[in-house]
């Protein structure tokens, strides 16, 4: 129990001191890990422990949702309905019992998170860039 709970706070700093683009990471890798368990569940036909971690990764798709800036541009525009199928995929995939459907969502979401990871990456290594040289990193 310790040690769950020694886990659970480290969970927690590391959401408390993400940057934004760091956090919306966490989220990704979240829900790539609990539709990897969902898949495995289903397979297992333990359909209690597939519909938790379903719900789960719909409950972060909607996050995702959330926290679209759709003023911000394009991208978060061409996100938006991606992120809506997503979540219709898996209410499919928990009602059906599919693991094919949560299968198809972790094909879309992992090149979106690698692409994000990506992106997390180059604004870090531009911050450390600026910082290094004495300037500072502004949006």
């Amino acid at each position: 129990m310790l040690q769950v709970a020694g886990y659970s706070a480290y969970r927690r700093v590391q959401a408390e001191t993400s940057s934004s683009g760091e956090l919306v990471l966490l989220l990704y890798d979240g829900l790539l890990q609990r539709l990897q368990g969902a898949v495995e569940a289903l397979e297992a036909r333990d359909y209690a422990q597939a519909n938790g971690l379903l719900v789960r990764s719909q409950e972060i798709v909607l996050e995702l949702i959330s926290s679209l800036d759709m003023d911000s541009g394009e991208i978060a525009r061409q996100l938006a309905p991606l992120y809506e199928y997503h979540y219709q995929r898996l209410l499919t995939a928990n009602l059906q019992k599919d693991a094919g459907a949560v299968r198809e969502v972790i094909r879309l979401v992992t090149p979106v998170r690698d692409a994000w990871a990506h992106a997390v990456r180059s604004v870090a290594g531009s911050v450390a860039g600026g910082a290094a040289m004495g300037g500072g990193y502004s949006a």
